[in-house]
């Protein structure tokens, strides 16, 4: 038996045809000191693939060749420790592609030991929704092609415009590279997206020349689009507290909300113009990809459904030029599951009680989670109820995969994300989460050495 058969028979099927797949986002270096963990992980929990990354260099561990590096635009990232001081310890940035400087010894070493386990090996770097904060020349603008300012410098980074040809033309050579290079199965790429909605200042970008190109070309009235956002934002400047919550009383979601403020649909055709967009980048990518190996994997993660869209990803859109559908962590983070909405309640929260002191965050609070479906949800009312923790994890988490089942088709796989780590009994929900809503496998992060965390995913995943 080959190898590459090997691998293909250690995937079973799922009842909708798709691969099943238990996928480990694990470190690069970690694995490599201890290969011998992927052969016990195939046989304690059913492994069947993984996905290294390297916390140094936030690729798999890649080393880009001579002629990427000649031509990568980011290559200077040492002389910007005032952008990014980690440079001084050696880590870089999170920007898109591979960049040089790297050994790829570890990554060699764990690629050897997934094939002598038959276990899928998924390559990973990242795109648009860091980097902007260490590299402003390909940073996100606003509406009128201006910087984002020191507002979009915060726990949820400044993104790169996802429309510079320079970048993505370069992007498509490091795919190829890295396929014509390394002993590879896929892709699961990162950052295939704004910022995180629960930072305002991204909602709002990018404007700049290219992006308004490519969105016309996508069939987007750009400037029809602006008129209706600057018609939302003077409704919005000039409502009191008993219109914003008239008006939310009255509104079965967020866009009914919005278009009640003013500027009739524009606020739902922007975030679809901006989805519309990440998407036919990525399908440029898969395309390159695949011509260069018809048989390989490509995805990428994604923000939980309930705040996807907001965040540049339409579900129904991603089915069209990726090969499944996955996500970061069921919990905690920036694009944390079980956490997505919170933050961004938080997050917005703060800014209308900044603007209207004579609102309680109970209301405030109430408000952002009626709009977005999950008022049912015992939820905290206050804003340091929300930075003290104890959300219902489990239940957020639940309803997002629910989401997720609703958005899709089912077209392609779906691995929503487990992580399996902290609180067993927790961990034994996430996983039946997934299973009862009858998905297709998990993307996992998890600590090797917790074997009552591993008997749980033996037990509930293999019901997969």
């Amino acid at each position: 038996m080959t190898q590459e058969k090997g691998r293909r028979e250690s995937m079973t099927s799922s009842p909708s045809d798709h691969p099943r797949r238990l996928i480990w986002f694990c470190n690069t270096e970690s694995v490599a000191d201890h290969p011998e963990t992927l052969a016990r992980l195939r046989d304690d929990i059913g492994l069947t693939t993984i996905m290294p990354e390297s916390h140094v260099c936030h690729t798999s561990g890649f080393a880009a060749s001579p002629e990427i590096v000649a031509r990568g635009p980011f290559e200077d990232w040492r002389q910007r420790a005032d952008m990014w001081p980690k440079a001084a310890e050696g880590i870089y940035p999170p920007v898109a592609g591979t960049v040089g400087g790297f050994d790829d010894g570890p990554l060699l070493r764990l690629i050897e030991a997934a094939r002598h386990a038959g276990i899928e090996v998924w390559g990973h770097f990242g795109l648009w929704s860091y980097g902007g904060e260490v590299y402003p020349e390909f940073a996100l603008q606003d509406l009128e092609g201006k910087s984002l300012g020191e507002g979009s410098r915060s726990t949820w980074g400044t993104g790169l415009c996802p429309s510079r040809r320079r970048v993505n033309d370069w992007v498509v050579d490091c795919f190829v590279d890295l396929v014509r290079r390394y002993d590879i199965d896929g892709f699961c790429v990162d950052h295939a997206r704004y910022p995180p909605p629960a930072n305002p200042a991204s909602l709002l970008a990018c404007g700049c020349a290219e992006c308004r190109r490519e969105s016309s070309a996508l069939g987007y009235d750009f400037d029809a689009m602006l008129e209706g956002l600057a018609e939302l934002r003077s409704g919005m400047a000039a409502a009191d507290a008993n219109r914003l919550f008239s008006l939310a009383d009255s509104s079965g979601n967020l866009w009914d909300f919005l278009s009640g403020l003013g500027g009739s649909d524009a606020a739902r055709q922007w975030f679809e113009s901006r989805a519309a967009l990440l998407a036919a980048r990525m399908g440029e990518f898969r395309q390159a990809v695949r011509t260069a190996a018809p048989d390989m994997v490509f995805g990428s993660d994604l923000f939980a459904p309930s705040i996807a869209l907001l965040g540049g990803q339409n579900y129904s859109g991603w089915e069209d030029v990726t090969d499944y559908l996955t996500g970061g962590s069921s919990h905690g983070g920036v694009v944390g599951w079980g956490t997505s909405v919170t933050n961004l309640a938080g997050a917005w929260a703060e800014v209308i009680c900044d603007r209207m002191p004579e609102t309680r965050d109970e209301e405030v609070l109430k408000l952002i989670y009626d709009l977005f479906g999950c008022g049912h949800l015992p939820l905290p009312l206050t804003r340091q109820g929300l930075q003290q923790g104890g959300l219902p994890v489990a239940q957020l988490y639940a309803w997002e995969v629910a989401q997720l089942m609703q958005l899709s088709s089912g077209r392609v796989p779906r691995y929503p994300p487990i992580a399996a780590g902290g609180n067993p009994e927790l961990v034994r929900l996430l996983c039946r989460a997934v299973v009862d809503a009858g998905c297709d496998g998990a993307m996992l992060s998890l600590d090797p050495e917790n074997g009552a965390i591993l008997d749980i995913l033996s037990e509930e995943l293999g019901r997969l």
